[in-house]
């Protein structure tokens, strides 16, 4: 599976709010190998928020996403569904 995570994924790439600790970046794509009878496969990434300094917008949601894609030339399958996770969390 090709594996993608945005953060704060509504606001053009220069003006995001919150990055990846590793690479200081606000994106994180992967190929995930996935084979029947093996364990789990996780992976643990941690994120910070920009100084309140950095950016104006202090009031929108900070909207994260991830996808899981079958990779492209791969066999003729779909995923499908759907799932949305929202979670607010005030300070």
């Amino acid at each position: 599976l090709d594996a993608e995570l945005q953060l704060d994924r509504l606001k053009p790439k220069l003006s995001r709010r919150v990055m990846l600790l590793q690479g200081h970046q606000s994106s994180w794509h992967r190929a995930l190998a996935l084979a029947p009878g093996t364990p789990p496969l996780c992976h643990n990434l941690t994120a910070y928020l920009r100084d309140e300094a950095d950016f104006k917008d202090k009031l929108s949601p900070v909207v994260l996403s991830l996808s899981l894609a079958l990779p492209r030339g791969g066999p003729g399958l779909v995923l499908y569904g759907d799932t949305l996770v929202q979670a607010q969390v005030g300070g």
